[in-house]
């Protein structure tokens, strides 16, 4: 095997390990942070690994990176054909918009499309350095370090499992780590059993720490021994303080728990006439740490604003109302009140609504988001009669019981034995969900936004909050309120948006107005009753249900036995729009299914693959010329020199190598007898010449000129 192979082999090696650090970094992120597409970050750092071991000058590697980056952000945030360029202008002013923010230090202000975009420079910059330290400083030992104390402070304060990690660090990471001091070694030509011995040692420790004793966790809570180290023993808790924080309203709820942090920034404004709940969609399965996103993908078009979804039944009582949106910032769906009929706006829009979800999102003709500020709505506003409710008949369709009433097998039996204590003197469907919803009011359960645990591995979140913890926001009462239901056969589900804000005046129609912020981000419950529709409730300590409930019924209406529970509404197949709000899956076989079906970006990458593959393989046919074409009309002081280097790389990677020690003179006639000639002696001349006399007249240029071209392009054959 030629030294050249060694090399390759030796780089390759080395960006492999380089991608699994980087990847231990990202992994966690999916659990101890709200950043989705965590494998689109990991796929770059790869991409990026993969650039670098071909070798490719840095403007055209730069170039696929940058594109990779646009594309991916595009799909991510923006979805607008690519080639259109019509994603230039958002994402520009993404970025002018946020100078302001960063030169403020506003850092909660930050969108997650200038988020994603500052992650990728940040991981472009990691790839370079890791690289750097491992193939030219040959010294990881500090990176090394920082990783093995990241991933044990996150395996220990916040809810990522990171035994598979600190194991694979362990005992890769101290092999790299006396590989590459052997590498630096070699040059005092220490005996290769040097490597042998630390290898048996590695192994050794790791054997040992496998089968030796292991006593169980001193202090198992560190939060809590910390504290109570501190003399803070009235706030010591039972349970682990996590590192997951929430600001305002996210789109992922696969891992609830942790603190909910304060945020004054404002979301929207509005001009109402009534207070109600902002809802911006649904999720119903309940996976026992948190909600995601039923799977399916059909939408659908409300032409002209005219919403044609079915919110209740006609029987119950509605009063039309009407409420002016405006946003803070664009956004790409919509915050809206349970039944609304109407939405207008000054831009040309399609409104489409996700029905797995009810999430409603402005598109244009093409189906492609088109973000929108502000926006006028027309709603009912319901009054539900709780004598209708109280004679609401059982729910008799299937799927709609069987969705929304999926519990996982792991929930705990004590929480459904909890909800059948609660209601076990009730009759109805309303007195049941009534009695839950009061149940949190009046057994010792407190509003809290900072001590908030995260369910562990074994844990699951409702269960804990029901007899471990008994604090927590919205999200630990309403889940626990949806479970409870669903335990009992009843069709409940999880609903997110924001509450109806503050009141800061009147506008000069006699209208309220209302300011909301991050910190009126809100989850609440829907229960269904046939012939009725979905009924808001409201679990949450301190909340109050901002719904008009009346105890009587108007007369001469009988209560309905629907024929169908979900209305019958024209569905169409889910375009690439909202390809990206399909569910955040459970497993990772399934995660990875649902990336890889991510087929815009997949196939980009493959044709990028195959490209830059083929380029690389036929590189001696076509790089020479480059060469030619970059040197042959550029004339200066230095241009014989790097003409010359340039003509040893071509030669080296023909296949005739520079041995050590050899003078340029002796390798010149080593190549003049493989090519049968003596242009590179006379070449090698002139180039001496012109460097230690400095005397080059415009004839000899001339002759190494042609001595060159002659040469570069015999390395093409």
């Amino acid at each position: 095997m030629n030294n050249t192979k060694k090399e390759r082999i030796y780089r390759f090696v080395l960006s492999i390990v380089a991608f699994w650090l980087l990847w231990e970094w990202l992994v966690p992120l999916k659990t101890v942070s709200d950043t989705k597409n965590v494998d689109v970050f990991i796929g770059f750092v790869a991409f990026c690994l993969l650039l670098s071991f071909w070798r490719l000058p840095r403007w055209l590697a730069a170039s696929f990176k940058l594109f990779y980056i646009f594309y991916a952000l595009n799909v991510l945030f923006f979805h607008v054909p690519f080639l259109s360029f019509r994603w230039l202008p958002l994402l520009a002013q993404e970025v002018i918009a946020h100078v302001t923010i960063v030169r403020h230090f506003r850092w909660l202000e930050m969108t997650n499309v200038f988020r994603s975009l500052l992650f990728f420079l940040l991981l472009w910059m990691m790839v370079y350095l890791v690289r750097y330290w491992l193939l030219i400083q040959k010294r990881i030992l500090l990176f090394y370090a920082m990783t093995v104390t990241y991933i044990a402070v996150l395996d220990t304060f916040t809810a990522f499992y990171g035994n598979g990690a600190i194991v694979r660090l362990v005992g890769a990471g101290f092999f790299l780590v006396s590989w590459l001091h052997y590498e630096r070694l070699q040059e005092t030509k220490i005996y290769p059993k040097w490597l042998l011995l630390c290898m048996g040692g590695i192994g050794i420790s790791l054997l040992m720490g496998y089968i030796g004793p292991k006593p169980a966790p001193q202090w198992p809570d560190p939060v809590a021994f910390m504290k109570s180290y501190a003399k803070e023993p009235q706030q010591a808790t039972a349970n682990p303080a996590p590192a997951v924080k929430k600001i305002g309203y996210g789109t992922n709820d696969s891992r609830l728990g942790g603190p909910f942090e304060a945020d004054n920034t404002v979301v929207f404004k509005v001009i109402d006439e009534q207070r109600h709940y902002w809802r911006v969609e649904t999720k119903d399965v309940y996976t026992g740490k948190g909600w995601e996103v039923y799977d399916t993908v059909q939408i659908q078009t409300f032409d002209n604003g005219d919403v044609t979804h079915s919110w209740w039944d006609n029987r119950v009582k509605k009063a039309i109302s009407v409420a002016a949106v405006q946003m803070a910032q664009a956004r790409m769906y919509l915050v809206y009140p349970e039944g609304v009929k109407t939405i207008s706006t000054p831009q040309n829009v399609v409104f489409r609504m996700q029905l797995s979800n009810e999430k409603i999102y402005p598109t244009d003709r093409e189906s492609y988001i088109q973000p929108i500020q502000e926006y006028v709505l027309t709603y009912e506003y319901p009054t539900f009669s709780v004598e209708q409710l109280k004679a609401a008949p059982p729910v008799n369709d299937r799927s709609l019981v069987e969705r929304y009433t999926q519990l996982p097998d792991t929930l705990p039996p004590r929480v459904r034995q909890l909800a059948q204590t609660i209601t076990k003197e009730k009759t109805t469907l309303y007195e049941k969900a009534k009695a839950i919803e009061q149940y949190f009011h009046f057994s010792g359960f407190a509003y809290e936004t900072k001590e908030v645990a995260v369910p562990g591995k074994n844990d699951d979140y409702v269960d804990q909050f029901l007899f471990d913890t008994k604090k927590g926001y919205c999200d630990n009462f309403s889940t626990s309120m949806v479970v409870m239901l669903r335990s009992l056969g009843i069709p409940a589900r999880w609903v997110k948006g924001y509450t109806s804000g503050q009141y800061i005046g009147e506008s000069e129609d006699g209208k309220k107005m209302y300011t909301i912020t991050n910190n009126n981000a809100h989850s609440w419950v829907e229960v269904y009753f046939s012939g009725i529709g979905w009924v808001p409730f409201e679990p949450t300590q301190g909340f109050s249900n901002p719904y008009s409930f009346t105890e009587t019924a108007p007369k001469n209406v009988p209560i309905p036995v629907p024929k169908q529970t979900e209305p019958v509404q024209p569905r169409v197949k889910l375009n690439n729009v909202l390809e990206k709000e399909r569910p955040s899956l459970t497993s990772w076989k399934d995660k990875w299914t649902a990336f890889i079906t991510w087929k815009s970006i997949a196939g980009f990458l493959l044709v990028i693959f195959s490209v830059v593959t083929l380029l690389f393989v036929t590189r001696r046919k076509w790089w020479p010329y480059v060469t030619l074409f970059r040197f042959r009309y550029r004339r200066s002081d230095d241009i014989v020199v790097k003409a010359y280097i340039a003509l040893l790389k071509h030669l080296r990677d023909y296949g005739l190598n520079r041995k050590q020690g050899q003078t340029l003179r002796q390798y010149a006639t080593s190549v003049d007898a493989a090519f049968g000639t003596n242009e590179m002696s006379r070449l090698t001349l002139l180039y001496e010449r012109a460097i230690y006399k400095n005397d080059l007249v415009d004839d000899q240029w001339s002759e190494i000129k042609e001595l060159w071209e002659n040469l570069i392009k015999r390395t093409v054959s």
